[in-house]
């Protein structure tokens, strides 16, 4: 999710436009006016951003695009005394500058050029909590994958090896009958080494998954959200949390269509004139998310 960024008296202070790197970033710094005040490139390090702080002023409003350095960065200007801090969004930021010119030096330009109007596709960034409750789910959500498909390993094998149907019948197919049954087979063949490497990954993936589901349970106890979300059917804890995970503050989405493009469960669409084409999912969003609903 994205904003554009207004402020009234933003518009009348100089700003800087930051293109990051993990070893070097370059800086371009404007006047109210629009004049190139300094363009200059800094090291990632200490002596740095030491530099850029020697360099541009406090009351400088700032903008970078985001990457995976958004936090790292975005606390290194807050040591650093800067109060006025946006965080542009890769994808739309891309939408608006692309050209045929690009490098470093010209990226920091036309941040810079577009921060000075108020042009910034600004990215939300999450505070350290909600980080942590999100790589929590995150994590889960990939284990919930791991074990599916390690069952799905565990049962193409058996069936190729004719083992399947052997099994004591069940409606879960991994009942605590059927696992007993899978660990006894015996071989006397290094078959015997594959099967049982494969009941033990599943039960690494299951087991890590009961410690992430104990704290992601606890954390979604003390959340609003989530317990609202809790109310539709179908919906339990782990969902609601998920999802109210990537919702955020819920406001910043101005209406239900802003909220569903999000989550990029609607179709993508190419208009023109008096036709329509709608196509699959836009497929926008985060993954995970996107595998929630």
């Amino acid at each position: 999710m994205y904003k554009m960024k207004k402020n009234g008296k933003s518009m009348n202070s100089s700003v800087v436009g930051i293109d990051v790197g993990e070893e070097k970033s370059d800086a371009c710094y404007l006047s109210p006016a629009g004049d190139v005040l300094d363009q200059f490139n800094f090291q990632m390090t200490d002596a740095g951003w030491n530099e850029l702080a020697s360099r541009i002023p406090r009351e400088t409003r700032i903008a970078f695009e985001a990457s995976g350095l958004a936090y790292v960065v975005s606390k290194k200007f807050a040591e650093l005394g800067y109060l006025d801090v946006t965080v542009a969004h890769p994808k739309e930021l891309a939408w608006i500058t692309n050209s045929k010119r690009k490098n470093d030096r010209v990226d920091s330009i036309k941040i810079a050029k577009l921060h000075l109007v108020n042009m910034i596709p600004e990215a939300h960034l999450l505070s350290d909590e909600d980080r942590i409750t999100r790589d929590l789910l995150v994590q889960r959500v990939r284990l919930g994958r791991s074990i599916g498909n390690a069952k799905n390993s565990i049962t193409g094998y058996l069936k190729r090896e004719g083992l399947y149907d052997k099994l004591p019948e069940s409606s879960d197919k991994f009942s605590e009958k059927r696992r007993d049954a899978i660990r006894a087979i015996s071989l006397n063949n290094p078959k015997d080494l594959v099967i049982s490497s494969m009941m033990d990954r599943l039960d690494l993936y299951e087991s890590q998954s009961v410690k992430f589901e104990s704290e992601i349970r606890k954390r979604a106890k003390t959340n609003e959200d989530v317990r609202i979300l809790m109310s539709i059917p179908g919906v339990d804890y782990y969902l609601a949390a998920l999802i109210s995970s990537y919702i955020g503050d819920v406001h910043k989405f101005p209406n239900a269509d802003k909220l569903a493009v999000f989550f990029g469960v609607v179709h993508a669409t190419k208009d023109s004139s008096s036709i329509k084409r709608r196509g699959p999912g836009s497929m926008e969003g985060s993954l995970e998310a996107r595998w929630a609903l």
